[in-house]
């Protein structure tokens, strides 16, 4: 049942980050147009609590998710591991405002979009392919490819493609791991039938 819980950490942890987000909008709307993503709200003294907010909790999200993860099969040590190199990409975005630390915070950033599309792949290819995820995964690759771009132009849509981007690769998380809670209950449920037959 751990895969359950871990999915509802995400989701809590997923809407507690985009309701502060807004929060950030709603202060400074500029950073719709402004091409810095979401890092524009963390050098902003108006906006620099939510935004940290935001990112720690999600940063808590992650590393919990993590512990909850008890096996010790292959998949299940990669994905505890993603999770808390996660948590710690996220920590360092965090850490390294793009005003003061441009080039550390481009790295953390770069590589968490790197880890999450590599997850992203994994979890589609290894576990379930179907045709939402195959959409999720493929509108990862777009918003990833996008935040390249924006990230080497002066003008563009550099938060919105951020968000597109883990929206989608939170939901495709979310949906693996519920599915994989579905195949652990299926398989209780056989072997209690099979025990009793």
């Amino acid at each position: 049942m751990e895969y359950r819980k871990i999915s509802r950490y995400i989701q809590v942890a997923l809407v507690i980050f985009f309701v502060l987000l807004l929060i950030c909008i709603a202060i400074r709307p500029t950073g719709l147009i402004a091409n810095s993503g979401i890092s524009y709200y963390g050098k902003y003294w108006d906006t620099l609590v939510p935004y940290t907010l935001a990112f720690l909790t999600f940063s808590a999200a992650t590393w919990k998710s993590a512990t909850l993860i008890k096996k010790e099969k292959k998949f299940d040590r990669n994905i505890r591991l993603t999770l808390q190199v996660c948590t710690i990409l996220f920590l360092g975005v965090l850490l390294t405002p793009h005003t003061v630390f441009p080039s550390e915070h481009v790295f953390f950033g770069t590589t968490l979009f790197c880890l999450q599309l590599v997850l992203g792949t994994m979890l589609v290819f290894m576990v379930k392919r179907d045709v939402l995820n195959t959409i999720l995964l493929a509108v990862l690759y777009m918003s990833g490819l996008a935040s390249l771009i924006f990230l080497n132009t002066s003008h563009g849509w550099m938060i919105q493609v951020q968000v597109i981007f883990q929206i989608s690769i939170w939901i495709l998380f979310i949906r693996i791991m519920l599915h994989l809670s579905l195949q652990e209950t299926n398989l209780a449920k056989q072997v209690k039938v099979s025990d009793k037959g």
